[in-house]
């Protein structure tokens, strides 16, 4: 494991206050004006077009209104949210206040905290390439646009303890940060083959019980006390329609739901046990978390903008090439300004609307995925190539000293 590395204060300085700088002006950028607020509620009928227009839309905000999070409703019991008992929970806590300026203010004060948590983890672990999570704009654009980085946060953690040999805690920390955003459950099956390479079921069982029982205590509460509203987000998610992705636009036609599902479902399934394997054999367990998902990512039904930020905490800690962290980011940015600009000329019934979708917005989505392609393969070639350097240096050095 390396860590302990001393960094420059100027580069930990640098790294606080870019990692700052993004987050409040996120935070100035989507705050709803004083107009679109009455008597601490959002007013929805007006905010999805200023929030459009102005590349302002957050969830964070909007659903404070349409999820009745200022009745602060019991999650699950009394309300039924389409996000994981984790986020639910949190949803319901940070809204627990006087309306919706300090609701989106203690949630955006925590989710710097936790940016601020991601980067000094980093910096331990891939001290090399830990900057650049702080100084790329993706969190000015992510950051609170969803609860992504309470999910992120969640498995930074797990992914610290996993690296420190405290597979307890990790497993505890994988059991939340699954059931605040599903993405971490892809290093599980990696861990698991490494473990087993490593002769070490005993720590595998014990992972694997510390994770069930967590998962558990986190769910079956909610699950008695409302089956159907906990339900919902497996529900919301198996049902959920096609998406602006790689099924539904105008090369590809009559795909239905289900075989999405099915296609992806196999890929994915696929790409793990070829992993997996890989691990087994003496692979990385970060290399085959950052390249299973981004097999994910081009295969699913739905991709949404904010999943790039997933990608990128994850290529970092895999030490990617830097120019894959370089069309990441470009690819994000694209994605976020195409993916509200269409919303935008729909929601105002723009007759540009289908000029754009037609002409503009489909090679957007066509950017997206040559990205991912380019990040993905150009990544696998370089490890590939890098950890046979390492092996050959090490090999020479053997054979010098001997």
């Amino acid at each position: 494991m390396q860590n302990n590395i001393s960094q420059p204060w100027w580069k930990r300085a640098l790294a606080i206050v870019s990692i700052t700088v993004w987050m409040v002006w996120g935070y100035i950028r989507l705050m709803p004006p004083s107009s679109m607020i009455r008597h601490g509620q959002l007013v929805t009928s007006r905010y999805n077009v200023w929030s459009y227009q102005n590349l302002a839309y957050s969830d964070v905000v909007k659903l404070y209104q349409t999820r009745f999070l200022f009745l602060h409703l019991v999650p699950y019991i009394q309300n039924r949210i389409e996000y994981p008992v984790i986020t639910g929970l949190f949803m319901w806590i940070t809204s627990i206040g006087h309306g919706i300026s300090s609701y989106f203010f203690i949630t955006f004060a925590i989710f710097e905290l936790i940016a601020l948590m991601v980067y000094f983890f980093m910096e331990r672990m891939v001290p090399k390439h830990a900057i650049y999570f702080a100084v790329f704009p993706l969190l000015m654009v992510y950051g609170l646009l969803n609860w992504d980085m309470l999910g992120i946060g969640f498995m930074v953690l797990a992914w610290y303890w996993y690296r420190r040999e405290s597979y307890i805690p990790s497993a505890i920390a994988f059991s939340f940060g699954v059931f605040a955003k599903l993405f971490p459950i892809f290093f599980l099956p990696f861990i698991m083959a490494e473990l087993l390479r490593k002769r070490q079921t005993r720590t595998l069982l014990r992972m694997v019980a510390a994770f069930i029982i967590t998962s558990l205590a986190i769910n079956v509460p909610f699950a008695i006390g409302n089956l159907k509203n906990w339900s919902y987000f497996f529900t919301y998610n198996a049902g959920r329609g096609l998406g602006a992705d790689i099924y539904a636009n105008e090369w590809i036609h009559g795909i239905s739901t289900a075989t999405a599902n099915f296609f992806s479902l196999g890929v994915v399934v696929l790409a793990v046990l070829y992993f997996m394997w890989r691990v087994y054999k003496g692979g990385r367990v970060i290399d085959a978390t950052a390249l299973t998902f981004t097999v994910f990512l081009f295969v699913n039904k739905v991709y949404s903008p904010q999943y790039t930020l997933w990608l990128f905490v994850m290529a970092i800690f895999a030490e990617w090439p830097i120019w894959t962290y370089i069309v990441i980011a470009l690819a994000g940015l694209v994605d976020y300004v195409n993916s509200f600009t269409v919303l935008q000329l729909i929601s105002s019934k723009s007759s540009s609307a289908g000029w754009y979708i037609n002409h503009v917005f489909f090679v957007g989505v066509l950017y997206r995925y040559v990205s991912l392609a380019v990040a993905g393969v150009g990544a696998a070639v370089g490890l590939s190539y890098q950890r046979k350097t390492d092996q050959d240096e090490s090999l020479g050095l053997r054979t010098n000293v001997s």
